[in-house]
């Protein structure tokens, strides 16, 4: 161990260096290592150190079912989030024009005709679009969102948190519609799982005094609470007098 982990010093992997000799369980000496052994140590290395998530786009492609198969079975044991980075610009260009509602990552898309079919006359003051318009957005959710569910960009940055060990916290000003100046969740801040509210709040705001802090429903949450995704990751804070 501390000759390996003296020759990855340069990538501060003191500790990975131990996680990966642990999990290979090699009885024999270093100097006695054949070459399919350091094959092993190296690759396990980089999977620890360096994890991936492979991101497999040109999911709307006619031919995208042939080339994810193949993909697959390169690589059984990396993650694999299917994406159509495209449709996913698509959607929220569209959302943002005022001619469907979106949510980014979502799986649903709601048009100014689908409203006033749930009985919103005024189809939630969407436009309306022209048919060209409507045979591409129809087109998308055929080959897009109803065969893989979303767009999977969301999904991607979703499963690299997760492989990290990393939980999103979203600090909001208004825990009652957690809107901050016009806009939902402007702010994400990534923390180490086990991280506690105390310790966001320090990370976020710095040394200013916490007076207290709300979470979902107003509901009072302690400085020693943990955050998890799901639970403690909404977060309004109010700041005390010095």
């Amino acid at each position: 161990m501390e000759s390996l982990q003296a020759q990855f010093s340069g990538y501060g992997a003191t500790a990975v260096v131990a996680r990966v000799l642990e999990s290979l369980a090699l009885k024999e000496p270093l100097e006695r290592w054949s070459d399919a052994t350091v094959e092993r140590v190296v690759n396990r290395f980089v999977d620890i150190k360096f994890p991936i998530v492979i991101a497999l786009n040109k999911i709307d492609h006619p031919d995208a079912d042939k080339n994810i198969a193949k993909i697959s079975k390169l690589y059984p044991d990396a993650p694999l989030v299917l994406t159509s980075a495209i449709s996913e610009v698509f959607l929220r260009r569209l959302a943002k024009q005022g001619y469907v509602r979106y949510e980014e990552g979502g799986e649903t898309v709601d048009t100014r005709e689908d409203l006033i079919a749930d009985g919103d006359p005024e189809g939630g003051g969407l436009k309306e679009m022209d048919d060209k318009l409507r045979n591409r957005l129809e087109n998308l959710k055929d080959l897009v969102l109803y065969r893989f569910g979303s767009t999977g960009v969301v999904q991607v940055l979703t499963k690299a948190a997760e492989i990290l060990g990393l939980v999103p916290v979203f600090p909001v000003k208004n825990i009652g519609n957690f809107m901050d100046g016009g806009k939902a969740f402007r702010d994400c801040v990534l923390v180490k799982k086990g991280t506690t509210v105390g310790e966001v709040y320090r990370k976020v705001m710095g040394d200013a005094p916490l007076a207290y802090v709300e979470g979902v429903g107003g509901i009072r949450v302690s400085e020693e609470d943990e955050v998890a995704v799901g639970k403690n990751d909404i977060l309004s804070f109010k700041v005390g007098r010095a």
